[in-house]
């Protein structure tokens, strides 16, 4: 395993805490190693630092992450992510064991977890019609106006329903615990290439979502006249006109995290972050020591 010595941290501007932990890394393990510092708003001026970046530390919430991994998955550069937020879903090591800790993964120890992102663009032809990458989620809502909107959802060419609500929401696994889990989506295995369909506060009874393989392709498109946003990761924002098709799909492009503990860990993780565990329980694996 390589041993990390070219490392950017990315933090929150707005955490005073964030920035003082940044500092306390880089002084402590400053020795034979690499370092730039920037928040989350200020990423666009470390280009050349990311060149020779082999390790992002993000240090903030799972927002805070998302950032820092929207630079660091077309690098192919890791992420580690210390929790300064409520849940942390994404994250791997809490802020007050972060500078005891992180020297375990500068080393090189921890096995590396890929996570798949979702591409999406805009009708073909439109002059800013790029793709846009997310690791959590992509949605077309409505805009300001609290007005209904009609989206109609098309997978792998056949119509699947015309949602009239809020929108739709096209989740990956690893979003599946985010925006989807707080419209009562199931949660997917993180490490899972398959993706979730799911409307926003529809007005009628209607499928609550499916679960796609990795191959589909998703087609939104808004038919009413209002406005609409397509947003990629709730901080890539892009206006979108009626008629005009959003073509969603899976498409390889992958996250890296540094981890410590096995795969199914995962599930406990989650049950104890979302409160669920009652009292204590024994796993298989620990009964058998």
């Amino acid at each position: 395993m390589p041993r990390y010595k070219n490392i950017g941290i990315v933090h929150h501007g707005l955490l005073a805490g964030a920035g003082d932990l940044a500092k306390s890394l880089t002084h402590k393990y400053e020795a034979g190693r690499n370092w730039w510092l920037a928040t989350q708003d200020t990423l666009h001026d470390i280009e050349d630092d990311l060149k020779s970046t082999d390790l992002i530390i993000t240090i903030g919430g799972d927002g805070t992450i998302l950032r820092g991994v929207h630079v660091a998955a077309a690098r192919d550069i890791p992420v580690l992510g210390v929790n300064m937020g409520r849940v942390g879903f994404m994250s791997e090591i809490e802020a007050k064991d972060a500078v005891d800790e992180i020297s375990w993964y500068l080393d090189g120890n921890a096995r590396i977890e890929r996570r798949y992102m979702l591409s999406a663009t805009i009708r073909a032809g439109r002059q800013d019609s790029e793709s846009v990458l997310a690791l959590n989620d992509i949605t077309v809502a409505r805009g300001a106006l609290l007005r209904v909107i009609e989206v109609s959802t098309v997978v792998d060419g056949v119509h699947l329903a015309t949602y009239r609500g809020d929108g739709v929401v096209v989740s990956t696994a690893t979003g599946s615990t985010g925006y989807s889990l707080a419209l009562g989506g199931p949660v997917m295995d993180p490490q899972s290439r398959d993706f979730l369909v799911k409307p926003i506060a529809t007005h009628m009874s209607q499928v609550g979502g499916v679960i796609l393989q990795e191959s589909s392709r998703v087609e939104l498109t808004v038919l009413t006249d209002h406005d609409a946003t397509l947003s990629a990761d709730g901080f890539v924002d892009q206006p979108l006109g009626v008629g005009e098709p959003v073509t969603i799909t899976q498409a390889g492009d992958y996250a890296s995290f540094l981890r410590r503990k096995p795969p199914a860990d995962f599930w406990g993780d989650l049950s104890r972050r979302l409160g669920l565990r009652k009292g204590s329980f024994k796993t298989t694996r620990q009964r058998r020591r």
